[in-house]
This record gives C-alpha cells, structure tokens and sequence, in this order.
C-alpha cells in the first residue's frame, strides 16, 4: 500500500504542467514561401491585446524564395502579422484582397493615412479571420494561427487575388 501510494504521487508529479513539456510539443516552427510579385517583409507575433510586437521571421522574403525554418517557443493559438512592401486593396468590404506594387495605380483608398477593416474570410484555407491594415509602402495581414509545425504559402492568382495556405 505504501509503494502503491508512492507510485500515484510519482504518476501524479510526472503530469504536472513542468513534466508535460517533456511529453509534449512546445515550440512551433515555421517557413513561408512566397508566391507574390510582393517582397514579403517579415513575420511578427502580436500580444492578445495588441500592445506588443515580437519578431518571428526577420528576414525578407523575396518573390518566389523560401524563408529558411524559424523555430519559436510559442504553444496554442496566437496572431501573426505578415509584412509585406506595396499595398493591399479591399473591394467594398468583401472577401477579397489584391496585392498592388509601388506605383500601380487602382481603386486604392487612404493610402496616405492606416485604415483597418476586418475580413472574415480572404481566400483563404484553415484561417479563418484576418485583419488587414492599409499603410502606404508598408501593409500587413493579421491571421490566427495554431502551434506546432506550419508550412505558409503566400500565392496570388492573375488577378492579384491573395491566399494564404498552411500545409
């Protein structure tokens, strides 16, 4: 009885949130690949309340290159900012977005001053809300994303049309 009470304080101690690491996954790794005709300027995590940035992937990611697989110890559902050069354009409020190079014109609004508005959907497979600023020279995407190991691909069809695609 004594080593049976032994054994269930050694079980219970081992399933403590301090050993569980040691049988689960606590970093999440990531690379992008990118698509576009739109550098991707790098990738950042944002704080629940917005109020703090950290850089995961500091890099730049050219059209049509790969970042190299950057690992963080990030666990669970987080927001991630992608950065990008040129700007975003949001037909009236719909589920669309196209990517435009510095210097192409278009039905581009506020590109002096940052507007927000928020999307649930932009062609998009497995994110499923999104925020998209508008910034002149300097746009970004918000997604949710989940922990564990993500392969982001950043594509947009003929028409400028983005998605985003975890594999």
């Amino acid at each position: 009885m004594k080593y049976l009470r032994m054994f269930l304080c050694l079980v219970a101690l081992s399933l403590t949130a301090c050993m569980s690491h040691v049988f689960t996954d606590t970093t999440t790794r990531l690379q992008v690949e990118n698509k576009t005709d739109v550098t991707i300027l790098g990738l950042d995590i944002i704080s629940d309340d917005g109020s703090s940035v950290s850089p995961w992937i500091r890099d730049a990611v050219e059209p049509g290159e790969k970042s190299r697989v950057v690992e963080e110890d990030w666990v669970g559902t987080f927001r991630v900012r992608v950065r990008w050069g040129g700007f975003v354009y949001v037909k009236d409020g719909k589920c669309e977005t196209r990517l435009l190079k510095n210097g192409d014109s278009g039905n581009v609004v506020n590109l002096a001053k940052e507007t927000k508005s928020v999307v649930k959907e932009i062609n998009v497979t497995e994110i499923t809300e999104c925020t998209i600023v508008r910034k002149e020279n300097n746009s970004y995407i918000e997604l949710d994303f989940e922990g564990g190991s993500q392969y982001l691909i950043v594509s947009q069809d003929e028409n400028g049309k983005v998605a985003f695609k975890l594999k």
